[in-house]
């Protein structure tokens, strides 16, 4: 019995210092960042560009359907608290009386494992800019 203890009491000790030597992914957060696309259908060109720092985007403009949009401070503040080190952009043709052609910027907190956060930023022709943790 006193042999079968020291066993497991060994065993766990191996185990469990291997597991604390493990690597850890970090996130790195972009520091500033342009993404352009030449778009889809009738979306025209669409540009990202903006900064990040320790409380998140503090600078925001996206060019798309030939006008220039840039987040003023109200609407950063609902964007930060989020490290992002990834995005996503995708278009919707829209209807006129709905605000038109839209687009969605996704911002993402991730790893290799996948996302861990996000928050989405909809921008539609008619200038609207909505700021959301979930679609719909």
């Amino acid at each position: 019995m006193r042999k079968l203890c020291l066993l497991v009491a060994i065993t766990a000790l191996i185990f469990g210092s291997a597991s604390a030597l493990a690597s850890k992914e970090g996130i790195l957060r972009l520091g500033s960042f342009e993404l352009t696309s030449d778009g889809i259908g009738e979306s025209g060109p669409v540009t990202i560009s903006g900064r990040q720092g320790d409380k998140g985007i503090s600078k925001l403009a996206i060019t798309a359907f030939g006008k220039r949009f840039e987040l003023d401070e109200a609407q950063l503040a609902q964007v930060q608290g989020l490290p992002v080190n990834g995005l996503q952009l995708s278009y919707e043709g829209g209807y006129k009386d709905l605000g038109g052609r839209t687009l969605y910027i996704v911002f993402l907190k991730g790893f290799t494992s996948g996302a861990v956060g996000q928050r989405f930023l909809i921008v539609t022709e008619d200038g609207a800019i909505k700021v959301a943790d979930k679609l719909r």
